[in-house]
């Protein structure tokens, strides 16, 4: 049992620090365009080129997961995505920074499928909810980190060093998910995969309405996450340490709320009305941005911090159910809905920037929130 718990926390630790390596860089862009005299557009451009790496690589993480094992993807994708985001803070230009984060979405695709199955598999069949709700709060208070208190470093010492730093503790983090997580089955015997439940899994309707309802979810997060506080900085004239903490703010209310949903989730069920009702919230939320108005706009952040924490953990909750009967195929459907999702994603950094630059920030959050309402509506249609 103590092998459990210390298993699970480490589990926890590495996603903190994954995060951390997922939204510092929008944090701290204000630094590195004055550095490289560059704008919102390039923002959008490596945002594209991360989540082009971490949505592309699901399935083959997923995959390669079944074959090899949870425990080893998942401490290379750690390895694989911090020494890419190290190496971040040695860059001499934008577009090198661009091919990083590519890599460091493919290391975080590596990672994510597998932790989802080791903390259910930990926690036990009654709590899976829970366990999927407790990564979404690492996730969270990650961001928070990442968001708020990478400004914070950044201002203090640079933002190379804090790049350094962040990649130097996921290094870390990596070996001591290897020293820590219990040893499985290296491979699964070769006929155990087969080409034919790969492809059911893949062309699977309820998880093609999952990936498409948690894009929407993913879009809501992103021109969140990561515009807030540029927009914040550049257009409200907040100062940037005022501008991270209140970018976080959503983060701050999924720390406490992500557990609560998978438990709401593992007594009730019932995914089509909760994944409804929590992405319509957080799309008249995203459409409070548009209002200029700061006190509006603090409400929004911490009502879609409320309900994107429901979607995400019920989603995944959801999806890793429908492969039960076959478990070796679980962390392939969580991988696949969240690689849908995020592959579906990279357009939004990118048209987000677009309308930001070209009609302004009011027309380009409320266009977002009004996607976001044409994204959740096929999960009216899930069984």
């Amino acid at each position: 049992m103590c092998g459990f718990k210390v298993a699970t926390f480490s589990l926890l630790l590495a996603r903190i620090i994954y995060t951390v390596n997922w939204f510092n860089i929008a944090s701290i862009f204000y630094l590195i365009a004055l550095d490289f005299k560059e704008d919102i557009a390039m923002l959008g451009i490596i945002s594209a080129s991360f989540l082009i790496g971490v949505g592309l690589f699901q399935v083959p993480a997923g995959i390669i997961a079944a074959k090899y094992g949870l425990r080893n993807i998942a401490i290379y994708g750690i390895m694989i995505a911090s020494i890419a985001a190290l190496v971040t803070g040695l860059v001499s230009g934008t577009m090198q920074i661009s091919i990083l984060r590519f890599l460091i979405g493919i290391g975080m695709a590596c990672f994510f499928g597998p932790s989802v199955m080791l903390i259910s598999k930990y926690l036990g069949k009654e709590s899976e909810g829970l366990g999927i709700g407790l990564l979404n709060s690492a996730h969270a208070l990650g961001g928070i980190v990442g968001l708020f208190g990478w400004v914070v470093l950044a201002e203090a010492l640079g933002w190379r060093t804090s790049l350094i730093l962040s990649g130097g503790l996921g290094i870390a983090s990596a070996i001591i998910l290897r020293r820590t997580l219990i040893k499985e089955e290296v491979k699964v015997p070769e006929e155990r995969l087969k080409v034919s439940d790969i492809l059911k899994t893949i062309f699977n309707r309820s998880l093609i309405i999952l990936g498409f309802t948690l894009l929407g979810f993913q879009a809501g997060s992103s021109m969140i996450l990561t515009f807030s506080v540029f927009y914040f900085v550049n257009h409200l004239n907040i100062p940037p340490v005022n501008a991270g903490l209140l970018s976080s703010l959503s983060l701050v209310v999924a720390l406490a709320s992500s557990p609560l949903f998978g438990r709401i989730y593992d007594k009730i069920g019932n995914a089509r009305n909760l994944l409804f009702m929590s992405g319509i919230i957080c799309a008249v939320s995203i459409i409070g941005f548009a209002t200029g108005s700061l006190y509006i706009i603090m409400i929004s952040i911490v009502t879609a911090g409320l309900f994107l924490s429901a979607g995400f953990v019920i989603v995944y909750a959801k999806a890793k159910e429908i492969n039960k009967s076959q478990s070796q195929y679980q962390t392939l459907a969580v991988s696949y809905v969240n690689g849908l999702s995020l592959f579906g994603v990279i357009w939004v950094p990118v048209l987000f920037s677009i309308f930001a630059n070209r009609v302004g920030y009011e027309i380009a959050w409320l266009m977002g929130g009004v996607t976001m309402i044409f994204l959740v509506l096929p999960v009216l249609k899930l069984r």
